[in-house]
Parts: structure tokens; C-alpha cells; sequence
């Protein structure tokens, strides 16, 4: 009796083990926990060189710039063709395909929060028969970023604050070029002439 009873154990206790090696065979793995990075935000959409007109707007101050063949020139304040060609198009070269590395705000969400509502900076890209406005709104928690969207829809995404502090000094002073110095002729020695004696 007490050896039939240990050898029902025995079997039972093989056939749970063989179960449970087959259901482990036959599981999914198991989901990995760690999260899925944030989409990023495209912001600005504009194919290299395709820009031709560049306005910026803050309270109180606006800077607007065309480009005329392959120069920028100054529209607003003022009409000037003297324009610091370099700044604009690295300007240009930072805004027209720009990205956010993380999203925070899908479209269609309430961008109150973000100090979108009232931004403080505008800028204005058109090119390539379209036009796309940035807008910038309040910095993040660490100071080290702004919030910032496309107006005609977009995520919002995170753009450095040193890329807004450029914008807001083009927008307060318009990038007119610095006239290269010319080097000032230097007067001829003035020569003294002997005094002729007087004749005896």
C-alpha cells in the first residue's frame, strides 16, 4: 500500500514538472520594461536653400529680410542691402528643418501651458511656395529650453535657449554688416625749409 501510494506521487510529480517545462516553451517573452523613447517633434519643414524670406517678430520689435539672388537684404525696420550675409543664413541654417529631440504636447492639445498662447517670439520662414511660422513660448523648468511649436500645427517640442537669445537679437537689432574698416591715409611730414640769410 505504501509503495503504490509513493509511486502515484512519483508520476504526478513527473508529469507537473514535464507540464510546467512545456507551457514555459510555449510563453512569449515577456515584454521589456524599459520605455519607449518620446517621438520626436518636427517643427520646421523647409528643403535646404529653399528659404527666401525671414521675419521675426518680439513685443515691441520686428526684423524682416528677403533674399535677393543668393544676399539677404533688410526689408523692415528699414530697407538696407548692407546685411551680415554669414548670420542669416547660419540663422536660416539652424530654423529651416528644425526638429525637437523629444515631443511634449501632440497637435490638438492645449499649449496653454506652455506660454504658446501668447508667445514671446514669432518667426516666419517662407520659401518653396510655402510659409511656416515658429512660435516660442515659455522656458522649461531647468532654464535651458523653450517650448516651442509650428502655428500651423506641429507637436510642441523643446528648442535651446541660446537659439532663441540669436532670434530675439536679430529681431531687436536687425544684422546690418559692419563696414570693413579702411585704413586711413597718414598725412605727408611737413618739411621746413631753411630760412635764407640775409644778403650782406
Amino acid at each position: 500500500m505504501s509503495f503504490k501510494f509513493t509511486l502515484v506521487l512519483l508520476v504526478l510529480a513527473v508529469v507537473a514538472v514535464a507540464g510546467f517545462g512545456l507551457a514555459q516553451r510555449q510563453a512569449p517573452p515577456a515584454a521589456s520594461a524599459a520605455p519607449s523613447a518620446a517621438p520626436t517633434a518636427v517643427l520646421l519643414d523647409f528643403g535646404a536653400g529653399t528659404v527666401t524670406s525671414l521675419d521675426i517678430k518680439t513685443a515691441g520689435h520686428e526684423t524682416s529680410l528677403t533674399k535677393n539672388g543668393a544676399n539677404w537684404q533688410l526689408v523692415k525696420p528699414s530697407q538696407d542691402p548692407n546685411v551680415d550675409q554669414t548670420k542669416i543664413n547660419q540663422v536660416v541654417g539652424q530654423l529651416y528643418a528644425l526638429t525637437s529631440q523629444r515631443s511634449v504636447a501632440r497637435p490638438g492639445e492645449d499649449i496653454t501651458p506652455y506660454g504658446l498662447r501668447t508667445p514671446r517670439l514669432t518667426a516666419v520662414l517662407s520659401g518653396g511656395g510655402k510659409t511656416e511660422t515658429l512660435i516660442v513660448g515659455d522656458k522649461n523648468i531647468n532654464g535651458n529650453e523653450y517650448f516651442a511649436a509650428r502655428q500651423e500645427g506641429s507637436d510642441v517640442g523643446l528648442i535651446p535657449s541660446a537659439l532663441v537669445t540669436t532670434l530675439t537679437g536679430l529681431a531687436n537689432n536687425p544684422p546690418r554688416a559692419t563696414p570693413t574698416p579702411v585704413a586711413s591715409k597718414s598725412p605727408l611730414p611737413s618739411v621746413s625749409l631753411p630760412t635764407p640769410s640775409p644778403s650782406a
